[in-house]
């Protein structure tokens, strides 16, 4: 065990409905004089998580006849993901008071892009954290009559766009986020691309055919599998062993609290 300041759960291998529960569980129950927790995981089957605010209207109804996936929701806002065993998630929930949760929301996400950012230099892929202002020019896109619709396709799936601070290689994204606030703490979510390949995504995003081709190569140009990038499969304890090393690093700790 590399640290010794948090509580670690060993990688849970289970239904997405369990670990979205489970994070629940561990959020509403952490007191301030807890230690944070990390809890590592990886869902099976594959399923798709909607955000807090999406509609299965979102989805397309021929893809929800053909295919038997489970569709869940998480309280976290953003869009849809695609979980399985080419995604690796992570829950970090810290209680309330602890000097990684900032009063800014945007800023809390700062400490755990650039975590992120050192662990993958460790496994030899050179990646960024988007800052919030490259991240909000998109979001303008998004509103603009030229490319307004087609920013509001790739909008659909998490991946197909970026938000303060996650993680990317170039413009393609690695390691997307998402954030829960309670009175009790905070829970940030870490979804890491292993592998990636956007054709069932784009089958159930994609109410049309166009829709569908435009979603299977606008969301490959966006996001990017660790695979990929390294040249090698690159397994799940690899990176957990990274990240936590970055963790007990006091250095990073010193420069990312603010």
């Amino acid at each position: 065990m590399l640290m010794t300041n948090w509580h670690i759960h060993p990688l849970t291998i289970a239904d997405q409905q369990h670990h979205i529960e489970q994070g629940e569980r561990l959020l509403n129950g952490i007191q301030p004089e807890d230690q944070p927790i990390l809890y590592w995981s990886v869902a099976d089957p594959t399923g798709l998580v909607l955000g807090f605010s999406q509609k299965h209207s979102i989805l397309n109804p021929a893809a929800l006849v053909s295919l038997d996936l489970q569709i869940y929701h998480r309280r976290a806002g953003g869009t849809a993901v695609l979980v399985g065993p080419h995604l690796l998630s992570l829950d970090v929930i810290l209680p309330a008071g602890h000097p990684l949760i900032h009063s800014d929301i945007v800023e809390s996400y700062r400490w755990f892009g650039e975590a992120w950012v050192a662990a993958l230099r460790q496994l030899g892929v050179q990646a960024r954290s988007v800052p919030p202002a490259e991240a909000h020019a998109q979001r303008t896109l998004r509103k603009q009559p030229e490319s307004g619709a087609y920013e509001l396709l790739m909008y659909r799936a998490c991946y197909g766009s970026l938000s303060p601070y996650e993680v990317v290689v170039g413009q393609r994204k690695v390691v997307g986020f998402d954030m829960v606030r309670r009175r009790a703490g905070t829970l940030l979510q870490a979804g890491i691309v292993l592998h990636w390949d956007t054709t069932l995504l784009a089958y159930l995003l994609g109410h049309t055919e166009e829709e569908q081709t435009l979603l299977r190569t606008g969301v490959q140009e966006r996001a990017v599998g660790l695979d990929t990038l390294a040249g090698r499969v690159i397994s799940s304890a690899e990176i957990i062993n990274a990240f936590e090393q970055i963790l007990v690093s006091e250095e990073l700790l010193r420069s990312t609290i603010r």
